[in-house]
């Protein structure tokens, strides 16, 4: 005869269910012990719950957090319905004056109060219930007082073992197996965010990186939780991976602010990136003038400009060596990337360069001041080194990224805007004229 029936809600409390059936199985007998999922034979399973009903004298009721408010499939209380085959379990139970009932709670959950529940079960709230602790050490202390009221009530002696048998560990049935999944898998996440911050990260990364520690926060506390219940083990580890995640979620967030650190450093990458550099550095140079209209394929110098007379006698009380350029100006197209062209200026011994992409947009400028046929381009995030070659026709170069050391070639090649694609020339025009 099983003498100790379960009673539960499957999305409720299920893993306390069977813990809890595994540990009463080791203690009194799996014969004494009924659990629909593990007991019921073929035939009619409702009939079957009736019998065990029956010949049981001890129903313990498992109640979880979601046990009051659980619903069906068309949102309707579960409870409230009269063919709800849990509520019918309590309902036979307590009209039998020969069976006890004791609420078990778990994870946390209190006692419902008579006004929420049906009529033909209200009496349950009269019986006296055990809590079963979510920690461990409390744990055992508890399962411990619900087993010495179901020897009392029961009048049954503990199931008898031939060879003592040593406890290896935490209470059987309820002790954890592994190392939650979900722990581990946030703990992951919150690796790959560290790894990817110390390279340095653009704007839309950023997001990623934010979006992924949410993710890796919510696991941490979604394995706290199955922690908690005894599901699993590695409570220092979850405790651990709540504080990361949590700590880089709020990192990356505070580093929206920033300005990125570019993800291409050469200039034809810019060109993904559509947003104007920040100004580079300023050069000293002598006061501004309006620039002349570019002319390409032309070997002439173009016209002097006339100086302020300070700038003439300061020349005069200290001489200064005049840099020669060498065929900077113009127009020039990414020998890898066709759609970016580039507009170089040459100026009171400075050079000027800005970077437009197929639509005509911005994308990049620096200045530099040349030294023979070589061109070091001023910008706080960048090292541009450019140098003439191929008669006049063709810039070599290097672009270096200052925060990761990473550098790429640059291949430029001189253009004729009147050779360019119409619409290209269309859109470059302006800049030039």
């Amino acid at each position: 005869m099983a003498a100790i029936f379960i009673s539960y809600r499957e999305r409720d409390s299920k893993a306390w269910a069977l813990n809890l059936r595994d540990r009463l199985v080791e203690e009194f007998g799996e014969d004494r012990v009924f659990l629909d999922k593990d007991t019921l034979r073929a035939g009619k399973w409702k009939d079957q719950i009736e019998r065990a009903l029956g010949d049981c004298n001890i129903v313990l009721v498992v109640i979880g957090r979601g046990w009051l408010d659980a619903k069906d499939d068309e949102g309707r209380q579960r409870l409230m319905s009269d063919d709800d085959v849990h509520r019918r379990e309590i309902a036979l139970a307590l009209a039998r004056a020969e069976v006890t009932v004791v609420p078990v709670l778990v994870d946390g959950a209190t006692m419902p109060k008579g006004e929420e529940l049906p009529e033909n079960i209200r009496d349950l709230i009269q019986q006296q219930s055990r809590a079963i602790s979510d920690n461990a050490a409390h744990r055992k202390v508890d399962l411990d007082a619900l087993s010495a009221d179901i020897r009392r009530v029961g009048r049954f002696e503990p199931k008898r073992q031939s060879t003592p048998q040593p406890n290896p560990g935490p209470t059987p049935g309820f002790a954890p197996i592994k190392n939650s999944g979900k722990v581990i898998g946030s703990l992951s996440l919150v690796g790959m965010i560290i790894a990817a911050g110390s390279q340095g990260l653009d704007h839309s990364t950023k997001l990623s990186a934010i979006f992924f520690g949410a993710i890796g926060l919510w696991l941490a506390f979604s394995g706290y939780k199955d922690i908690k219940a005894g599901l699993a083990k590695g409570r220092g580890l979850a405790i651990t991976a709540m504080g990361l995640s949590g700590l880089s979620t709020l990192g990356m967030l505070g580093t929206l602010s920033q300005p990125d650190v570019p993800t291409q450093p050469v200039a034809p990458m810019l060109a993904d990136n559509p947003v104007i550099v920040p100004p580079p550095q300023p050069v000293p140079s002598s006061p501004p003038t309006q620039y002349k209209p570019l002319v390409t394929n032309v070997t002439a110098a173009p016209a002097p400009v006339a100086k302020p007379q300070k700038a003439v006698e300061e020349e005069k009380a200290e001489p200064e060596v005049a840099v020669q350029t060498v065929g900077f100006q113009g127009i020039w197209q990414d020998a890898t990337d066709v759609s970016i062209y580039y507009l170089i200026r040459e100026q009171n011994q400075l050079v000027h360069l800005q970077e437009y992409n197929a639509f005509g947009a911005l994308t990049f400028e620096g200045m530099g001041k040349p030294k023979g046929k070589s061109l070091a381009i001023h910008h706080p995030m960048l090292e541009i080194n450019l140098k003439i070659a191929g008669g006049g026709q063709q810039i070599d170069g290097s672009v270096k990224q200052k925060a990761t050391g990473f550098v790429k070639p640059v291949v430029l090649r001189k253009v004729d805007l009147d050779t360019l694609e119409p619409q290209v020339a269309a859109l470059l025009r302006p800049l030039v004229e």
